[in-house]
């Protein structure tokens, strides 16, 4: 069996992070994981951050986290490319899956100024896009479902609650949407607590929506 955790931040791009992308991947190497997918925050703090900076030294700011963790891990570890997206008027989180640095360059400039409707109209069929959280008391709460591929149904960060069971009932009653977990990993104590768990070895980060899509994994619980 093959574990993922598909909800990873790093201190480089998302502040809230304690460990830094190099910690990240030792840690789930550690832990017995073969793979995460850094989805770092990408929202109008990011945009604060790189204030001053061309779209690409921002684009490079954003990626360098997963260049440096494959690079750390030596192909021991699958470091995905993935983003936590928060759009300027949407207080929701949406992950993002199948993310390319390509289309990453070529397109990310306007996404913040997007919202869920014209994003998911222009990508819908390139990316997958999953709520993240979507019942998370105090912050969160549902999109429309006909925007979403799917909804992150575990979510185990220890600081929080997720509404994990009020998200899995929308799920249940929605049988299309795709259900994912992750740790929401931000500090030591989260690292290796969600994800998923699959017989099918993934072999590249674009090859996670097609997994996705599939249903062939099953969801760890923490």
């Amino acid at each position: 069996m093959y574990r993922y955790d598909l909800h990873v931040h790093t201190s480089e791009v998302s502040p809230c992070a304690h460990l830094n992308v190099k910690e990240m991947v030792r840690r789930y190497e550690a832990a017995g994981y073969q793979g995460i997918w850094l989805t770092n925050h990408f929202h109008r703090e990011f945009e604060e951050m790189t204030c001053g900076k061309s779209w690409k030294e921002k684009a490079d700011f954003f990626l360098r986290p997963c260049r440096e963790g494959r690079e750390r891990s030596g192909g021991r570890l699958l470091v995905g490319l993935g983003m936590e997206i928060r759009f300027l008027q949407d207080p929701n989180d949406y992950l993002l899956y199948g993310l390319t640095e390509e289309l990453f360059y070529e397109e990310g400039s306007r996404w913040l100024s997007m919202d869920l409707e014209s994003f998911f109209q222009a990508y819908g069929d390139r990316l997958l896009i999953v709520q993240a959280h979507p019942n998370r008391h105090g912050s969160s709460q549902p999109a429309s479902l006909s925007l979403l591929h799917g909804m992150e149904a575990v979510n185990t960060s220890p600081r929080h609650d997720n509404g994990n069971q009020e998200t899995q009932r929308i799920l249940a009653t929605h049988p299309w949407l795709i259900p994912t977990g992750g740790s929401d990993s931000h500090r030591p104590e989260d690292v290796g607590r969600g994800g998923i768990e699959t017989e099918t070895k993934i072999c590249c980060g674009e090859a996670l929506p097609e997994l996705l899509r599939s249903r062939r994994y099953r969801i760890l619980e923490g």
